[in-house]
C-alpha cells in the first residue's frame, strides 16, 4: 500500500500518521471475532490490554508543539482512559509504503471470504495528537464472543479522538486477496482522501477544490437548515498551520444526534411539506429485483404499494402489497425508518423513495433500472429544493462526478466503487489537496 502525501499542500513539518485496525468473525457461525493492527513493516499483531501504554489525559509532544491551553483542551476530551499508540509514522514530502501481503490465512486464523474477511479501516491523521485506541478485555454479547476488542476514536463532539485531525478509508481483504472498500461522506468529511485499489480500480475521491474551501463552503450553506455541520478548531497549536475546521459533519450524522444539537430552525421539518406534496398522488415505482409497485399516498401519512409485475424472476420473493408508515424529514435524512425495513423487496422500493427525495426528484415514476438511470455527472439531480445540499455538494465537487453523499447514493450507481476484480495488486491512498 502507498500513502502519498505529498500533494497535500501541506505546512512544512506537519506531523501525519496512519493505523490499519480491524477485525473478522474466525468461524463460519459467525460467533467468534477478533481483531488486529498492522505495523509499519506490514507485521500482524493482535490487539493486546498490554498495548494501553499511553496513560490517560495525555499524548506525546516531544517537541512541545501544542501551547499549555490547547493541551489542556485536548486532554479533557480526548484521552479519558489509558491508550494504545498504534501511529505509523508518515513522510509529507516522499511516498510511504506498507505491506499488505502479510494478511492471510497464516497470520489471521479464520481468514475466509464474505462475512470471514478482515474488515478494516486505514486511518490517517495530521497535528500532534495521535488517534486513541483502547484495547479492551474479552466479552461476550448478542451470541457473538469478542477475544481482543478494542475502542476506537470517534467524532462527536466529547468523543475520544474527536479533537484529533483525521478521515480513514475502509474496506475488507479476503482470503483470496480480493477487497471491497469503501470511501463515503455518509456520517462526515475529515480530509480528502483519493483512492485506487487493482486490479480492475479507478482513482475515486478526488476533489475539485481544497480541503479548505469545501469546510468553507459547508460552514455557508443556507444556516436556517444546514448550520451545525462545519466543526471548528479549538486547540490551534495542534494541528497544521491555518486549519480552521476539524471536520464537517452530514445532514444525515446530525439528524441522529440527540436534539440535532446546533442544526437550522428549519432542519428537521426540511422535507415534511414535499412528502405531505404526494397525498393522494399515485406513484410508480420499479426495482430490478422485485419488480413494479404502484400506490398512492394517503393523507394519514400511510404508502402502500401493491406488484404489478417483473421481478427477477418475476414474481419471485416479491409480495403482493407493500406497506409503509409515516415518513419523516428525519427519515430522509438519515436513509432509516418505515422506508428502511422490512423484505428485501420492501427495502428495494424504499430505498428509491429516499433516493429519490435526497436527489430532490421524487416523481410519479421512479425506477433503477440501469437503462433509464441518469448519470450522476449529467446534472440530472439536485435541481430543485428541497434536496440534500451536502451530497448535491460533494457530487459537484468530485472529479468524477461520483460519492456517497446520503446512505442511499448507490441508488442508480451515483456512488464510488472500491472492489478489485482479483487478487489485490496495490492499494494507493493519496490525501489531496488541503489548503
Amino acid at each position: 500500500m502507498t500513502i502519498d502525501l505529498t500533494h497535500a499542500n501541506l505546512p512544512a513539518g506537519t506531523a501525519a500518521y496512519a493505523y490499519i485496525i480491524g477485525g473478522l468473525y474466525t468461524n463460519s457461525s459467525l460467533t467468534n471475532f477478533a481483531c488486529y493492527r498492522l505495523d509499519a513493516s506490514g507485521a500482524i499483531h493482535a490487539i493486546a490490554t498490554s498495548d494501553n501504554t499511553i496513560p490517560k489525559q495525555s499524548f506525546p509532544d516531544p517537541n512541545g508543539v501544542v501551547n499549555s491551553t490547547d493541551t489542556a483542551t485536548i486532554n479533557a476530551t480526548n484521552y479519558p482512559t489509558d491508550w494504545a499508540d498504534y501511529g505509523i509514522p508518515l513522510s509529507p514530502t516522499a511516498p510511504n509504503y506498507i505491506e499488505l501481503g502479510n494478511i492471510n490465512s497464516t497470520n489471521i486464523q479464520g481468514l475466509g471470504t464474505g462475512n470471514n474477511a478482515f474488515s478494516m479501516r486505514v486511518y490517517i491523521s495530521l497535528g500532534v495528537p495521535k488517534l486513541p485506541f483502547t484495547a479492551q478485555a474479552a466479552y461476550s454479547a448478542g451470541g457473538v464472543s469478542y477475544a481482543n476488542p478494542y475502542a476506537g476514536p470517534g467524532f462527536d463532539t466529547g468523543a475520544p479522538g474527536s479533537l484529533c485531525l483525521f478521515d480513514w478509508f475502509e474496506c475488507s481483504i479476503d482470503s483470496a486477496g480480493v477487497l471491497n472498500g469503501n470511501s463515503t461522506y455518509v456520517d462526515q468529511f475529515g480530509m480528502p482522501l483519493i483512492v485506487n485499489a487493482q486490479p480492475g480500480g479507478s482513482p475515486q475521491g478526488e476533489l475539485t477544490i481544497t480541503r479548505a474551501q469545501a469546510l468553507a463552503n459547508i460552514a455557508a450553506f443556507d444556516q436556517t437548515v444546514y448550520a451545525g455541520l462545519a466543526q471548528p478548531v479549538t486547540a490551534p497549536s495542534a494541528y497544521p498551520a491555518n486549519t480552521a475546521y476539524l471536520r464537517a459533519i452530514s445532514p444525515d450524522h446530525l439528524s441522529g444526534l440527540p436534539n440535532t444539537p446546533g442544526a437550522g430552525a428549519s432542519f428537521n421539518s426540511y422535507f415534511d411539506a414535499a412528502i405531505a406534496s404526494w397525498n393522494g398522488k399515485p406513484i410508480s415505482i420499479t426495482d430490478t429485483a422485485s419488480g413494479t409497485y404502484t400506490g398512492t399516498p394517503s393523507s394519514g401519512g400511510g404508502w402502500t404499494f401493491t406488484y404489478q409485475s417483473g421481478g427477477a424472476p418475476p414474481g419471485a420473493g416479491s409480495p403482493s402489497s407493500l406497506s409503509y408508515g409515516a415518513i419523516t424529514t428525519a427519515n430522509i435524512w438519515q436513509c432509516s425508518g418505515t422506508l428502511a425495513t422490512g423484505s428485501a423487496a420492501q427495502q428495494n422500493i424504499g430505498k428509491q423513495i429516499l433516493a429519490a427525495f435526497n436527489r430532490g426528484v421524487m416523481s410519479s415514476v421512479l425506477s433503477d433500472n440501469p437503462g433509464t438511470c441518469p448519470s450522476p455527472t449529467n446534472n440530472a439531480y439536485y435541481q430543485a429544493p428541497p434536496s440534500n445540499l451536502w451530497s448535491q455538494s460533494f457530487h459537484a465537487w468530485s472529479a468524477n462526478g461520483q460519492a456517497y453523499g446520503f446512505a442511499f447514493d448507490d441508488v442508480c450507481g451515483a456512488n464510488p466503487s472500491f472492489n478489485t476484480t482479483g487478487a489485490l495488486t496495490s492499494l494507493s491512498i493519496t490525501l489531496g489537496t488541503m489548503m
